[in-house]
């Protein structure tokens, strides 16, 4: 028999990998630290910020720290203090994330 040389061709469809899910929320960049590191406060929909629940009893939302997304640094993509950006967080420790976008800054009206 010949063998067959290229691609395999399989009828069934690939299945997902078995990543765990991530939970994804604003926040506004609070302070820049060495190594593409940020402390970012989380931020509401209605743009208040967020109280997640650390096992703290404490009344003053927490800052998360995150780090840079790899697309983002190979983009070039800058991130300063002021800014609003899209982050992931994992279920397994909410104290740290991984930013994934830089929102647009609102439009000043004339």
């Amino acid at each position: 028999m010949a063998r067959q040389r290229g691609r395999r061709t399989d009828s069934t469809p690939k299945e997902k990998s078995a990543k765990s899910p991530v939970i994804e929320i604003e926040g506004e960049v609070v302070d820049s630290l060495p190594n593409t590191m940020f402390l970012v406060k989380p931020l509401g929909p209605d743009g208040k910020p967020l109280r997640i629940q650390t096992g703290d009893s404490d009344d003053e939302p927490k800052a998360i720290l995150a780090h840079l997304a790899g697309k983002m640094r190979l983009r070039f993509i800058r991130i300063g203090v002021g800014d609003r950006v899209r982050l992931q967080l994992s279920p397994y420790d909410l104290s740290r994330g991984r930013i994934t976008w830089r929102l647009r800054p609102e439009r000043m009206e004339r």
